[in-house]
């Protein structure tokens, strides 16, 4: 109890704590700003702009041309125009004794402009009597859809583009905004000499923000890709060679080798057949297989819209949208993560029950840890590898600088994501966003011996009373901390990437595993009608936690305690209802239920849900970084891209499951080598709950690990879903 207590204060001591930030790295760039300086040469750019504006307009016509227009759909919030990105950095033209290539440069142009430009003797045109308050006006027509999407979806203001540091802070939200405009210039020029060529910036009062430039080949190799190639033409090797080795056995001399032999570990052929084979294994909680599996594709789905934000062209459509209930379908995302929560608890449970008794937990307690740490390590250190290096050399576009971002996250913080502190200690700029989920589930993981202690002794005074005690503190202390600190102003760092307020569905799965154990081989004496009945009360439960949610999120809503209430409470409610479902599921309650969740379509992508978990956001932000021009959004067109998402991420899943993530983690456990404890006989004041079941022969014989009973592509076992019985 007293480690539980400082573990609370540590959390809440943490949140005041300072933490490191991306502009502490500047380093780690990845582009090559060094290129960007040496390029410059202010002799030779007044030559080229010289000759550009009065010799060679042709010249002249490719800069303007692959520049920006006037942003289209500005009614509708979108605020950039990108012009056009390769066409700009394409541009090489030899005339005289120059060469004239293109550099592609972003820069903020405020609404807010004071010109100071001399009257025209001629009353034909003048320049200032342009106005822009009426066009102004119509934008501030939708400034309360603008500014109340940022709050509710509680994005960071770079996903708006916001310019608001450009304008009067007296004015408006609309009028503090600017422009975002894609210049191409000469690349021996800066923005401004550029510019200044055109418009006399000092003199006119035109006021702008250098944003950012891109040269070609201007993304350095780093330490990094060096690697990254070398450790990935390993492992490609090893693949090659174990393949070989495999094909030759199993064709040439017509006899299979040994499962763990060194030579076949990594045969892709093997390891692919032996992870796309679905079969039911005996006493199996086959229920959860649908249930892993419609959570991640729900992640997938919310994650298809929401990075969607980023690249926007009418961001207003998606704020009117967002008020519809028809949006709960995405929005519902963000609550199905404690689904994964819920499980981990579960499968501890349901797993160490049986592997560990109270003494040969205390006595393997560093294994334990060990164990799930290594286990999870192969196929996130692969992922993060990637990430740091080649993942920035997979693609480019207008939009490339948010995928380079997250490059540069990770050359920053791969080592707070590995070991597992990021939402500590950069919560806002983690290496591999989603990764957030892994560190609270491992946190979780490390205080979960104060609970299972109890459990393995066999009392169900002391069982009970360590459940109870457990899921109140957690409530208690989530509650406590949502009504005391302003999480509403940072809702992610204060309170989603949390693991005070995160932790209760994992006891609430905890008492899941605890009640599917004792009822292992014990018929459950139910009328149907009842487990119809609270069934579909469960049903209603989740449904009623997500329409709360979604109220809470409304651009009208102005209620915080009630705000408090349903972020305190809605999650470990969503999380029971799930439990319930499980358990009727199992226990043979579930009709219609239970045969959906149990389909053979649901094997493969809850077998490799940890892989797509990993992979699937950066995938989705190379596709939409690649784009030239701001994407519009329709809900049709978002449905097409999902779908092309999930399915591309169940592949790539598939093959680092495979190729690299079961390799590795059966070769750490031959290393490992963690026998089960052999243990006595149970006694009525030993082990024995309720129904007097002894230790399950079918999960010791299997060797299964309590360091794997939390990934999400495992079965309810704790062993590998590709794994063969031994």
């Amino acid at each position: 109890m007293e480690f539980f207590i400082l573990f609370i204060i540590f959390q809440f001591v943490s949140q005041s704590c300072a933490r490191l930030y991306l502009d502490d790295f500047p380093n780690l760039y990845p582009f090559d700003r060094d290129l960007h300086e040496r390029v410059l040469d202010k002799e030779m750019c007044q030559r080229q702009l010289y000759h550009m504006i009065f010799e060679d307009t042709g010249i002249l016509t490719q800069f303007v041309d692959a520049g920006a227009r006037t942003p289209k759909g500005l009614l509708k919030g979108n605020l950039r125009d990108m012009g056009n990105y390769h066409q700009c950095l394409s541009i090489r033209q030899d005339a005289l004794d120059m060469t004239f290539e293109g550099k592609y440069c972003l820069i903020n142009v405020p609404f807010n402009q004071e010109f100071d430009i001399p009257s025209l003797e001629w009353p034909i045109f003048n320049v200032n009597t342009i106005k822009v308050d009426g066009y102004l006006e119509l934008l501030e027509q939708n400034e309360l859809k603008y500014s109340q999407l940022r709050n509710a979806l509680s994005i960071r203001p770079d996903i708006l583009d916001s310019t608001s540091r450009l304008g009067n802070d007296n004015t408006t939200i609309i009028r503090n905004l600017g422009l975002k405009f894609a210049i191409c210039i000469p690349k021996v020029c800066t923005t401004h000499e550029a510019i200044n060529s055109i418009i006399n910036v000092t003199s006119n009062g035109f006021v702008y923000e250098d944003d950012m430039c891109r040269l070609p080949n201007d993304r350095h190799w780093v330490a990094g890709d060096y690697v990254a190639i070398v450790l990935f033409s390993i492992i490609g090797f090893m693949i090659l060679v174990s393949t070989s080795y495999d094909l030759y056995h199993l064709f040439y001399l017509k006899r299979s080798s040994k499962r763990m032999h060194p030579l076949r570990l990594f045969s892709a052929y093997s390891n692919l057949a032996d992870l796309l084979r679905c079969s039911d294994k005996p006493g199996s909680l086959e229920c959860l297989d649908g249930i892993r599996a419609i959570a991640m594709i729900w992640v997938v789905l919310g994650h298809t819209f929401f990075i969607l934000l980023y690249v926007t062209a009418n961001i207003l459509d998606i704020a009117e949208w967002y008020q519809k209930v028809v949006s709960i379908s995405v929005t519902g995302a963000f609550l199905t993560v404690d689904t994964f929560f819920m499980l981990s608890g579960l499968l501890i449970v349901y797993i160490s029950y049986v592997k560990f008794t109270p003494k040969s937990l205390l006595m393997n307690l560093h294994k334990f840890y060990l164990g799930r740490l290594l286990r999870m390590f192969p196929l996130l250190a692969a992922v993060i590898l990637f990430e740091v290096s080649l993942f920035n050399r997979i693609s480019d576009g207008g939009f490339w600088y948010l995928a380079a971002e997250n490059v540069h996250k990770c050359r920053a913080f791969w080592w707070t994501t590995l070991l597992y502190i990021q939402n500590f200690v950069n919560p806002q700029e983690a290496c591999l966003a989603v990764t957030w989920y892994l560190a609270i589930d491992v946190q979780l993981h490390i205080i979960s011996p104060l609970v299972l202690f109890w459990l393995l002794r066999g009392s169900k005074r002391s069982s009970w009373s360590a459940l109870i005690i457990g899921l109140t503190v957690s409530l208690l202390v989530a509650t406590l901390y949502i009504f005391l600190t302003d999480t509403a102003n940072n809702y992610y760092t204060l309170y989603y990437f949390n693991v005070l307020t995160r932790s209760p569905p994992f006891f609430v799965g905890m008492i899941v595993g605890y009640i599917l154990r004792i009822y292992r081989n014990k018929k459950v004496q139910m009328s149907r009608l009842l487990a119809a009945f609270l069934t579909l009360i469960s049903i209603g439960m989740t449904h009623l936690m997500l329409y709360l949610n979604f109220l809470i999120s409304q651009f009208d809503w102005d209620n915080q305690t009630a705000t408090n209430f349903i972020n305190a409470f809605s999650r470990t409610i969503w999380a029971a209802s799930v439990g319930w479902i499980i358990f009727v599921c199992v226990k043979g309650y579930g009709g219609p239920i239970n045969w959906f969740l149990c389909l053979q379509i649901w094997k493969i992508p809850a077998k490799v849900s940890y892989g797509m978990y990993l992979v699937h956001y950066s995938m989705m932000f190379a596709f939409y970084s690649s784009a030239v021009e701001p994407v519009y959004f329709t809900v049709t067109s978002v449905l097409f891209r999902f779908v092309a998402f999930l399915s591309l991420t169940i592949i790539l899943a598939i093959l680092v499951t495979a190729l690299i993530d079961n390799p590795i983690a059966m070769l750490l456990k031959s290393l490992m080598d963690i026998k089960p404890p052999q243990e006595k006989p149970l006694t009525k004041d030993s082990r024995e709950i309720s129904d007097g079941q002894t230790n399950t022969p079918s999960l010791a014989s299997r060797g299964c690990n309590v360091c794997q009973a939390f990934e999400p592509n495992e079965n309810e076992n704790g062993e590998k879903n590709n794994e063969k019985s031994k």
